[in-house]
């Protein structure tokens, strides 16, 4: 059986961005856990303004054939502001249908106690209103500042099996849902 297909999306385009060792080791653990995978950052694909779903516009092709073979998505995002960057949503509005009837899991991130979960609560409805389907399981990546050493290493070791909760769930309705998706052709 062919491996499931997650991208990882790095929602974050800012200099000194601590989201992007998160992303790294997601991808990493992602990888470890039998996912196809690999890492989408939003640098490649963001513009100064956003770009409608029926607009064609550099980079756009490659995120739409991206997420059109997906099978699910994860986010990885910092909290800014109790919300999501700016970056993040003008990317990810360049595209509709190929997110419908698809899982998404979020990896909130936070040099903070809470690792991003009010940035989950703000991104929720923008997912379901995608027809994506948001999973409960989220992994808040909290203090992102202290939690992994110079050489990049995570520093607390109980982040694996919070992300392997999290990609169990996200494995079971990727499979799910691309059975029904593929009954819907």
């Amino acid at each position: 059986m062919k491996k499931l297909d997650i991208p990882i999306l790095l929602a974050t385009g800012r200099q000194g961005r601590f989201s992007e060792a998160v992303a790294h080791y997601v991808l990493a653990q992602a990888k470890d856990y039998g996912f196809e995978t690999q890492l989408v950052d939003v640098r490649d694909y963001s513009t100064t303004v956003t770009i409608p779903p029926w607009e064609e516009k550099k980079g756009k092709k490659t995120w739409s054939k991206i997420m059109a073979q997906a099978d699910g998505l994860i986010i990885v995002s910092p909290e800014y502001n109790h919300g999501y960057p700016g970056e993040f949503k003008i990317v990810f509005d360049q595209l509709e249908k190929e997110y419908a009837k698809k899982p998404v899991a979020v990896c909130g991130v936070s040099d903070g106690r809470f690792g991003g979960a009010r940035l989950v609560g703000v991104m929720l409805p923008i997912l379901r209103t995608l027809q994506m389907v948001a999973l409960k399981n989220s992994v808040h990546f909290s203090t992102v500042d202290e939690l992994f050493d110079e050489a990049g290493k995570i520093k607390d070791q109980s982040y694996q099996g919070k992300l392997k909760k999290m990609f169990d769930e996200l494995n079971w309705y990727a499979a799910a849902l691309k059975k029904a998706r593929e009954k819907d052709l």
